[in-house]
């Protein structure tokens, strides 16, 4: 079911991640740190990841990693205390402190956080904002994703890529991508520029739909599309990750689809250490980030809603998951 096998994999120890303004409220755990978001940096890497402590509340820390994927000491910031909304109380207080599932990328050049308000009641929010790349604290305020049209009550893994103009991936299948006027006012409009049908039956019978995952990386022409799949009953349900290849131009046109998730190590299968967040769940490997650098994969993930990690894979492990698309005259 899986694809060849990795070549290196970090599980990060969850206590070390934690901020020392932080470590009051952790006491004796339960520590949960997971679905971490990658970038490269000048001096290594910059990861952002999720956090929940005893108290429940959710979290987003951020910290660097030198060339060998360890964490540098003193580094590690409590990001989501620095997350700053306007004094105009548009925002539900849910929405004003529940930070989910960060990633990190840079469009032309700017760095950029994103989070969304995670699952409640009426409509969450996906939120963009832009850190000083030396200080790493946020500049100006969070800017709410508004979908120019019809959206879904939950919102959340747009996956955004290009120098300008602006992208991001709505949806996997169809292959929905959305324009993005990333300068302007309080919100950033979201627009549909192309929705194109496309085949991925032949995987998503066995492990289900693609779903959104990492930023796409443009690698020798092509962008590569880290993601993620569901599959299995409540109580058991697995989230596997996958990758699939569209084109660098428009209409950015899948040209690569997976034939099986690709396998990031998971030392603790579906085990977990403490109560689960999401009872519905079973095994969950879920990718936030992923680098092309030298020849390699570096792809961060979750495990388990509990732990963080990162597989170093070779491109060949990568692209021995995928096969070219073919398209009929009905799928254009």
């Amino acid at each position: 079911m899986a694809a060849n096998a990795s070549q290196m994999a970090v599980i990060f120890d969850s206590g070390a991640l934690i901020p020392e303004r932080w470590r009051h409220l952790a006491g004796h755990g339960p520590i949960r740190v997971f679905n971490p978001g990658l970038v490269q940096d000048k001096h290594g890497w910059l990861l952002a990841y999720r956090v929940v402590l005893p108290d429940m509340a959710r979290r987003i820390a951020l910290c660097s990693l030198n060339q060998a994927l360890q964490v540098v000491p003193g580094s590690q910031l409590p990001l989501s205390d620095f997350l700053c909304f306007r004094g105009d109380k548009a925002y539900s207080e849910t929405t004003r402190t529940w930070f989910a599932d960060p990633r990190l990328f840079r469009l032309a050049g700017r760095l950029f956080l994103y989070w969304n308000s995670g699952w409640h009641d009426g409509y969450n929010q996906q939120f963009l904002q832009e850190l000083d790349a030396t200080r790493l604290l946020p500049m100006g305020f969070p800017r709410a994703l508004h979908l120019l049209g019809k959206r879904q009550q939950i919102e959340k893994n747009w996956t955004f890529f290009g120098d300008g103009p602006f992208y991001a991936v709505y949806s996997v299948a169809p292959h929905h991508i959305l324009q993005v006027a990333l300068d302007g006012g309080r919100e950033i409009a979201c627009a549909t520029l192309v929705c194109r049908e496309w085949d991925i039956s032949g995987y998503a019978e066995r492990f289900g739909t693609l779903r959104g995952g990492v930023p796409p990386q443009l690698v020798d022409g092509s962008y590569y599309s880290f993601c993620h799949s569901v599959f299995g009953t409540p109580g058991h349900y697995r989230y596997v990750p996958a990758v699939y290849r569209f084109s660098a131009c428009y209409p950015f046109q899948p040209t690569h689809a997976p034939l099986c998730p690709l396998e990031l190590a998971n030392p603790f299968a579906a085990k977990t250490l403490y109560a689960k967040l999401n009872p519905a769940v079973g095994e969950v490997v879920y990718p936030c980030g992923a680098v092309y650098n030298e020849g390699r994969w570096i792809v961060s993930y979750g495990i388990n809603d509990e732990h963080a990690a990162i597989t170093v894979l070779s491109q060949s492990a990568v692209c021995n998951t995928l096969s070219a698309v073919s398209y009929s005259d009905k799928t254009g």
